[in-house]
């Protein structure tokens, strides 16, 4: 890879870290907005599902129009649009006006979810794409840590407002930088073929080294029809892979956030104490951080669909030896971690999936629709679990059901698998053709 795909793949990641800053900003800052303010739960909940709801939104509408007008203004507007609402986050006066923003955060989030990896995944070379990805994951989780450091610090003052103020200036500095730095997608520019596209295309090509067009590429038939994006997705060469991711990312995400948003309270009825809890985190973190870099490293030596599908399969027999398990502290931790290295392993593979399986021309819309049914699992799969726990069921047996729901996706995947053996869906056959030159490898 040449020096300005390194700069653009660092730059989403530095995105993406202010993302993970972004995300948290709200959790971390609810104990003192609850004082202060005397917020009943039941409406904090709300503002937290206002976060979630404006993910979808950003994830199913605003992600996939990249494809229709350029992925670099609907990224600029998104970062401009986060730093203005976290800042002004920070001036809220009361709760109906952190609402407000905390909607229109999520959109911004769920947009830059969809754009960031289809950026990561045009940009890098194809050896490197894996890993590529892998680093941008990272970065989300990077940006959480540092927002709670961070939030530590602010908190300690007495401000809760610092917080968000610390990550709209973030992400102000990753607008600035992004005016300068990021260029827009090429792909894009040789199918719209506006005046002055072949201009801004060798402009890119100079930038990274390769040899420039003397004149915008003939756009095949199909690329030239005006068939709806959604109806692509569901050509039949690819419908039976999309429902099928479809509902592995819906069923992957009821596993993976009632895990995230009720590991603490398990940790604590297993009789871990506050700091011991911390310290599990800090674990299951570098566990989940370990996820990212070995499905970065394998994926494309065994095969996405094929590696999403085992990790999906790994995180059902650990569920189910985390619910069987005596409350000993340290193997209990262990187990909750090698759960993480399985669940974000897969996360990462299904990125990586949908950036081979869809051809540039829809690529936004695909991983728009996988992140967006992801969030609707992700809105589920924690009102599960409360509903479950709150009935009087044990570790065991909770866990156990969220054992059998990580089945669903793993079995998606197997038969997607089989599938990819006879399509164009993985790397281990040929990816869709590109308009344009791809960087040398």
């Amino acid at each position: 890879m040449g020096a300005y795909q390194l700069i653009v793949v660092v730059l989403c990641c530095l995105i993406n870290i202010a993302d993970g800053f972004d995300v948290v900003s709200l959790a971390v800052a609810a104990p003192a907005l609850t004082r202060e303010w005397g917020i009943d739960p039941a409406l904090l909940g709300g503002m937290f599902s206002a976060g979630a709801c404006g993910l979808v939104i950003g994830a199913f509408v605003i992600g996939p129009m990249a494809d229709k007008v350029g992925r670099r203004p609907i990224m600029l507007a998104a970062l401009g649009t986060l730093a203005t609402m976290l800042l002004l986050s920070g001036m809220a006066a009361n709760i109906w006006q952190l609402f407000v923003c905390r909607t229109i955060t999520g959109i911004g989030l769920g947009t830059l979810v969809v754009c960031l990896n289809t950026t990561v995944a045009e940009y890098a070379s194809d050896k490197s794409r894996n890993m590529a990805l892998a680093i941008l994951h990272i970065g989300f989780s990077t940006g959480s840590m540092l927002g709670s450091a961070i939030a530590a610090v602010a908190l300690d003052q007495g401000s809760w407002r610092m917080i968000f103020f610390a990550a709209g200036a973030l992400n102000v500095v990753t607008f600035v930088f992004s005016i300068f730095l990021l260029g827009e997608s090429r792909e894009f520019l040789a199918r719209r073929q506006a005046p002055g596209d072949l201009d801004r295309i060798n402009r890119l090509n100079r930038r990274m080294g390769i040899p420039e067009l003397t004149a915008l590429p003939v756009l095949p038939p199909q690329a030239a029809e005006r068939t709806g994006t959604f109806r692509l997705m569901l050509a039949p060469d690819i419908r039976a892979q999309t429902l099928l991711i479809w509902v592995a990312s819906v069923t992957y995400a009821l596993v993976g956030y009632f895990i995230m948003n009720w590991k603490p309270t398990i940790f604590a009825n297993a009789g871990l104490t506050p700091s011991m809890a911390a310290a599990a985190g800090v674990v299951t973190g570098a566990f989940g951080t370990a996820g990212h870099l070995s499905f970065g490293l394998l994926g494309r030596r065994i095969g996405e669909v094929r590696l999403t599908m085992w990790c999906l399969v790994g995180a059902a027999i650990t569920l189910v030896v985390f619910g069987s398990m005596p409350p000993a502290h340290l193997p209990l931790v262990l187990v909750a971690g090698l759960t993480s290295f399985f669940i974000v392993g897969a996360y990462t593979g299904f990125f990586l999936i949908a950036v081979v399986m869809y051809p540039p021309a829809i690529q936004n819309a695909g991983v728009g629709f996988i992140v967006g049914f992801g969030r609707v699992g992700a809105v589920i799969g924690p009102a599960i679990g409360g509903f479950l726990l709150s009935a009087g069921l044990s570790r065991m047996d909770t866990y156990y059901v969220f054992a059998a729901i990580a089945v669903i996706p793993a079995v998606t995947m197997y038969v997607a698998y089989r599938l990819a053996l006879r399509t164009s869906f993985s790397s281990e056959t040929p990816e869709p053709q590109a308009l344009i030159a791809e960087p040398a490898r």
